[in-house]
């Protein structure tokens, strides 16, 4: 089918022919092409939420931390410039 996009060939590997059979347990009348875009919509699907998570973690530590160290500050940067206001 003609198209403008741009197409992929895969090469069935060991590890692509073991990811085809476990999407297979799932959707089991698909052909290798349908099965292939699956498995690319889940693993795109956990990545995202994995990077989610990971944000999440990240920035409930950050809170967690937050003000530890506030006491280590001055207030403002007028030391720096000798009292000169920029």
């Amino acid at each position: 089918m003609p198209t403008t996009l741009l197409r992929t060939q895969i090469t069935h590997t060991p590890s692509v022919t073991r990811a085809l059979q476990a999407a297979r347990e799932t959707w089991s009348a698909e052909t290798d092409g349908k099965l292939l875009l699956h498995l690319i919509e889940v693993g795109e699907r956990a990545l995202r939420e994995q990077r989610d998570r990971d944000d999440e973690g990240r920035r409930a530590e950050i809170a967690r931390i937050s003000g530890r160290y506030a006491h280590a500050f001055i207030e403002g940067t007028s030391s720096f410039r000798g009292g000169r206001a920029e």
